[in-house]
């Protein structure tokens, strides 16, 4: 698994990475929500009022996650990334960007860009080992390629806007 974090934690480390961000640049973190002081999480002992230890709790046993193949959940997983960019784009084209949500977003690409490349070499280790043809290799090669480009040109767009 790439992100081995939860949520949370990759929540905060975001928000602290946009607070650097936003103090490199000069400005103050008003733009930036402040981080919520952490406040210990305090165990509390059992209520008088407890369920008796002597009552079974009946487990419900779990049905397994349902498999599927490596190569569906990649093109899923593309189409998805390209429509949610298309919606981020034309969301943000009206709203004026700040200089860090854009140096954010400059970093999300190149991460993205990482993933493409590694998901790239994953490909050519299919077909290398001949789980794959070279048919497909080169359909989902063309498509990992085209995703690639869009997103060096939005990146292109944010240098631009940086560069301002």
């Amino acid at each position: 698994m790439v992100n081995e974090e939860t949520p949370e934690e990759r929540l905060k480390k975001y928000k602290e990475r946009l607070v650097k961000m936003a103090q490199s640049d000069g400005r103050d973190s008003k733009l930036v929500n402040p981080l919520k002081s952490e406040r210990p999480i305090v165990e509390r002992g059992p209520t008088p009022q407890s369920v008796p230890r002597d009552v079974p709790i009946e487990h419900k046993p779990q049905p397994p996650p349902v498999l599927e193949s490596p190569a569906k959940r990649e093109l899923r997983e593309s189409m998805v990334v390209k429509k949610n960019r298309e919606a981020l784009v034309k969301k943000l084209e009206g709203k004026g960007r700040s200089r860090v949500m854009l140096r954010a977003r400059q970093q999300a690409i190149t991460s993205q860009l990482k993933e493409i490349k590694s998901r790239k070499s994953m490909l050519e280790l299919q077909v290398k080992r001949k789980v794959i043809t070279k048919d497909e290799f080169e359909k989902r090669r063309e498509l990992l390629v085209q995703e690639g480009q869009e997103l060096i040109r939005e990146k292109a767009e944010i240098d631009k806007a940086l560069a301002k």
